[in-house]
């Protein structure tokens, strides 16, 4: 197959495909109902924030492997193989927004392809979506159901670098032309139902936000008990039952996709009538966690009214400007609401909307001329910064740390009360001299 692959939606999903099918050798052909969007990256500017994103697109650009089109029209024609990952947000009730995919599904049944074409739908749907749409799409065409896991900030990488393909199909020979794509990467792949393909994807990411919820969890009895949340997560990570990974506390899982789909497969279940208790129990915890590091500010200060607090983290995660869905965001909301005024720094994130009072700065440092320092985002970079370099300019002297990012044994070496979640307070001299021996 030598034609062009069309992918359609240039969000984090849809540019991740496009540039990872470039690094594989195809021509592919992007489309988004964005018009600035399409010139921007006609110019070689990505959307989002992602390391090496930039200059990946601006090579294939240039040499031919990706073009952009305002026109779905012309961006299919002479495509055997259309890739669909639009966005599918929450509803109120918590249910999966699919009419932008219903859209594009409509739009291409009105265009005349070249040969007989193949739609995959990238985009994360509640099971049974594409069972409903393949009678409509199969006057025209097959279609395919191939969810995607990919993290944002290595995005691109995860797609190149997949653990397994999965691909969802009313017949396994309509997927075969999708999953020649990616012969090259020689990775596992599962072939199974649109339905299955779907719960895969959901049931995945309810999975993940469970296992950060139940660390959440842990880590809130470790500071009920005084003790480590370290030790312990580490400890049950070394089981190859149970994984080290998402084994991390926090402030709770924010962005785009992990509470949306956590929503959808509780509502699902909700109309399923079904067993759901899993799902509304991370919800729930999620919900509280936030808190975690307001309840640890005002432990410390005591009342936040009128306090100025500086903020380290804007982005729902490090290695992203993205904000949507940020627990920092929230977490910042409700200390405005408290009558606190922040000074809030992010290295990807140059504009935000902040509540009244409250700005961006353009330093970590710059953000401490505070009466305390709160860390809402896990960014490396901020493990590296000196305490000593802005120790003289936390009024308050106080360092809540919501990510466990920073190492506190050199946070209390300068003078300033340290908290985490899940680890003990400000170490004793005895833990320090403890700690340097080992």
């Amino acid at each position: 197959m030598n034609r062009p692959i069309c992918i359609i939606g240039t969000g984090y999903v849809g540019m991740a495909c496009m540039i990872g099918l470039a690094e594989l050798g195809w021509t592919v052909h992007g489309y988004d109902i964005s018009t600035d969007r399409i010139e921007r990256l006609r110019h070689g500017q990505p959307p989002y924030r992602e390391q090496g994103l930039q200059e990946a697109l601006r090579h294939h650009v240039a040499h031919g492997r990706m073009h952009f089109f305002d026109s779905v029209a012309e961006a299919v024609r002479d495509t055997e193989i259309a890739i669909v990952a639009v966005g599918t947000p929450s509803h109120e009730d918590g249910s999966a927004d699919v009419r932008a995919l219903e859209c594009v599904l409509a739009e291409l049944s009105t265009i005349r392809f070249a040969s007989w074409p193949t739609i995959v739908v990238r985009s994360t749907v509640p099971p049974g979506t594409c069972d409903r749409l393949a009678p409509l799409v199969e006057r025209w065409g097959d279609l395919v159901y191939a969810p995607e896991f990919l993290r944002e900030g290595s995005a691109v990488h995860d797609f190149l670098k997949p653990d397994r393909i999965i691909v969802g199909s009313r017949r396994p020979l309509i997927a075969v032309p999708y999953v020649r794509l990616f012969e090259a990467l020689q990775k596992p792949v599962v072939f199974t139902s649109l339905c299955n393909a779907e719960l895969v994807k959901g049931c995945s990411n309810a999975f993940l936000a469970m296992k950060i919820t139940y660390a959440n969890e842990v880590a809130n009895l470790c500071d009920a008990l005084g003790t480590h949340y370290d030790d312990v997560l580490r400890g049950m990570g070394y089981d190859p039952r149970i994984g080290s990974d998402f084994l991390r506390p926090g402030i709770g899982f924010g962005g785009p996709c992990f509470e949306k789909d956590v929503k959808s497969m509780r509502h699902t279940a909700i109309q399923l009538e079904t067993s759901r208790e899993l799902f509304s129990a991370t919800l729930r915890v999620n919900e509280r966690q936030p808190m975690r590091v307001i309840e640890a500010l005002c432990a410390e200060i005591g009342s936040i009214e009128g306090a100025a607090i500086g903020v380290w983290g804007l982005a729902f995660k490090a290695g992203t400007d993205d904000i949507r869905h940020s627990l920092a965001v929230r977490i910042i909301e409700e200390l405005a609401e408290r009558g606190a005024v922040m000074t809030v720094y992010d290295p990807a994130v140059y504009v935000a909307p902040l509540p009244p009072g409250s700005r961006l700065v353009r330093s970590a440092v710059e953000a401490t001329d505070a009466d305390a320092l709160v860390v809402l985002t896990d960014w490396p970079e901020f493990y590296g910064i000196d305490p000593f370099s802005f120790a003289h300019m936390l009024r308050r002297r106080v360092v809540i740390d919501g990510c466990n990012v920073l190492d506190a044994r050199r946070i209390a070496s300068a003078g300033l009360t340290y908290r985490g979640i899940g680890r003990p307070g400000t170490p004793s001299a005895a833990q320090l001299s403890y700690a340097s021996a080992l």
